[in-house]
């Protein structure tokens, strides 16, 4: 079976110490089969870091509950505890013993008890001992067990990506007691649906003086650092006039980490070729590494200037630009960038940048979606797509990218920051001045406010994470900890309309009526739309109606209702409403009689009016109307001042 044949591949590729083409291979195979505790076994000793071999085996163990040499590999990294039975027979040291590697023996069969050290048959001892030791699975060196019995394996539902703690009971009579394992990050690889194609190596010359260029690059093309330095060194030695083998060693430096080293790798390959734009591209890379608000213009620049076919460095330049807040010129280098490399996972990242930097929400979310379907290791497009959603307020897809954001990327505080505003249903449009659409749950707040709280422990001068996390305190009517926070906050940004109308808000929730007015009052110099003009109206009306001064209150609710209807929420323009009518007086609302009545031989009883009889033997009506008899029956009202006496 093709399973069969990669699996023995992957296998000799750790023997050979080509962790990487083992990596790669496994990887294909779990795609195909995530329950397969074979390949999670196999993994663990292809990986690098010993959280990955953690997951690996924790994984094995779980798919496999009696596999043994899982169970020893975590033993060896801490994870789990040894428990020796007291009447098990005492380990006999053995000379490793060589086993002709057979298709049957480590395809067919599953891995069962005692299947660890068979393992080691199989390597042969030098081999094995490399392999295994990076692995982290190697329990007692050169002891042995005979066989157990192998378990038969009933194939499961593939196991999903969580950091739920799994716990597992070690067989042993009268056990009862589960032992639990401890959380571990799964691998990001472990979430690749698709594998993503990275960018093709800028230079690829024959370099036919040394093997190690080759074997260098395709170290490089795999993302094994250790080996790709190894050869580079090699390769620099060889040709110590090559620009490209310097370029490619600060490369390398630069993802390891090693800042300085790098700069001096780059630097030494402009002076060999000051022509050579790679080079002034890994400059820009390790200055933004080094400060994200560095100015790389000039470097980045000089790169397009001397290789207008340098596609990544157009992506670098509208990322720079996006910073800036640049959207025009950033879309046209991506206009480029996408006729030099369509098939880049950056295009669309960068793209919802841009609609979200232009209001665009919804095609910002539908380009991050883009972004994070093509290539599920780019870390940057978890934020980007969890920032999108939580404009277009889809609070629960937020959350799910978030969480694996700051899992990876712990050291952010903006991804806590957002990660804060989804656990508390807050969009991104969602200022202080507004109303809160939804109210979190309890258990959300609490998520919510630690979230925002971590945010603010990476980064002190985050003025946002400030803001919401007052609004979290208003909404738990905690007003005095929302001014606290929004006092914080207006120090680091002091001309921020959201934050210095969310004080005046904090004020009055926390009973200082009269700051808050003066505070709101202020707030009417910042506004710069209709839609702040109108907060201000309705935030300086509530507050005088909370001082009890409802006609204090009539002019800003009338203002509110002056301006155009898509600036004035619904909620508001209702409370503007019922507070106006509440304040007009009952006799505005009787209708005026009609000037000319014209009554009936059914009169409705009126008021006798008073008549003072004058000399004449008239009267003279001061307030009452004139009403003189007609020949059909009713009487002509007029309104004239004198009425006269008929017999």
């Amino acid at each position: 079976m093709p399973e069969d044949i990669m699996l023995q591949e992957a296998i000799q590729a750790i023997r050979q110490g080509k962790k990487g083409r083992a990596r790669d291979l496994l990887t294909r195979l779990l795609r195909a089969d995530q329950s397969n505790p074979h390949y999670w076994l196999w993994m663990s000793a292809a990986v690098d870091t010993d959280k990955e071999r953690a997951y690996c085996l924790q994984t094995a163990l779980r798919l496999e509950p009696q596999n043994e040499a899982a169970r020893r590999g975590l033993i060896f990294l801490g994870l789990m505890r040894s428990e020796v039975q007291g009447n098990a027979s005492p380990l006999v040291r053995r000379p490793w013993q060589v086993e002709t590697l057979q298709e049957p023996s480590v395809v067919a069969r599953p891995l069962g008890g005692g299947s660890f050290f068979r393992l080691i048959a199989v390597f042969g001892a030098g081999a094995l001992l490399l392999a295994l030791l990076l692995a982290g699975i190697l329990g007692v060196g050169g002891r042995s067990h005979q066989a157990a019995a192998r378990p038969t394996r009933t194939p499961g539902p593939p196991p999903t990506f969580t950091n739920t703690p799994t716990f597992v009971r070690t067989p042993r009579p009268q056990q009862s007691t589960p032992t639990p394992l401890p959380r571990t990050l799964a691998p990001l690889w472990a979430l690749l649906e698709a594998t993503y194609t990275p960018t093709p190596l800028y230079v690829n010359t024959p370099h036919p003086i040394s093997e190690d260029y080759r074997l260098a690059q395709r170290a490089f093309a795999r993302g094994d650092w250790q080996t790709a330095l190894r050869h580079f060194k090699n390769a620099a030695q060889a040709e110590p006039n090559a620009a490209d083998v310097q370029y490619y060693l600060g490369e390398v430096l630069r993802q390891m980490g090693d800042y300085a080293a790098a700069l001096e790798a780059y630097a030494a390959a402009l002076e060999l070729n000051p022509a050579f734009a790679p080079a002034y591209l890994g400059q820009a890379r390790l200055q933004l590494a080094l400060d994200p608000q560095a100015d790389v213009s000039q470097d980045l620049a000089k790169a397009i200037e001397y290789d207008p076919n340098l596609g990544e460095a157009y992506l670098e330049r509208a990322a720079f630009l996006l910073r800036r807040g640049d959207v025009t010129a950033a879309q046209a280098d991506l206009e480029i960038a996408e006729t030099l490399l369509p098939q880049s996972a950056l295009l669309p990242l960068y793209r919802a940048r841009a609609s979200l930097l232009q209001g665009n929400y919804a095609t910002a979310l539908e380009q991050a979606r883009q972004a994070y379907e093509a290539d599920r290791t780019l870390l940057p497009a978890y934020l980007t797509l969890g920032v999108s959603a939580l404009a277009n307020s889809e609070f629960a897809l937020a959350s799910q990218v978030l969480q694996t954001y700051v899992q990876y990327a712990p050291e952010d505080p903006q991804g806590w920051l957002a990660l804060g505003q989804a656990y508390a249903l807050f969009s991104t449009e969602q200022q202080a001045y507004l109303d809160f659409a939804r109210t979190p749950p309890p258990e959300a707040t609490e998520q919510a406010q630690q979230a925002f709280e971590q945010a603010l422990k990476l980064e002190p001068r985050l003025a946002s994470a400030y803001l919401y996390r007052a609004l979290l305190y208003l909404i738990q009517d905690q007003g005095q900890k929302a001014v606290n926070d929004l006092m914080a906050a207006r120090r680091l940004e002091p001309n921020s309309f959201s934050i210095n109308l969310g004080l005046g808000r904090a004020l009055m929730a926390a009973g200082r009526l009269d700051d808050a007015l003066a505070q709101v009052d202020s707030c009417q110099k910042l506004a710069q739309d209709e839609s702040q003009q109108a907060a201000v109206y309705y935030w300086r009306a509530t507050i005088n109606q909370a001082r009890r001064q409802p006609r204090l209150a009539a002019g800003d609710w009338q203002a509110l209702l002056d301006l155009s209807p898509q600036s004035v929420p619904n909620a508001w323009r209702q409370a503007a409403q019922v507070a106006l009518l509440a304040l007009t007086p009952t006799s505005t609302m009787t209708p005026t009689p009609s000037p000319t009545l014209t009554p009936t031989d059914t009169r409705t009883p009126r008021p006798t009016p008073s008549l003072t009889p004058t000399a004449g033997g008239t009267f003279s009506g001061k307030t009452t109307p004139s009403l003189t008899p007609t020949p059909g029956g009713t009487l002509s009202g007029k309104t004239t001042p004198s009425l006269t006496s008929r017999p």
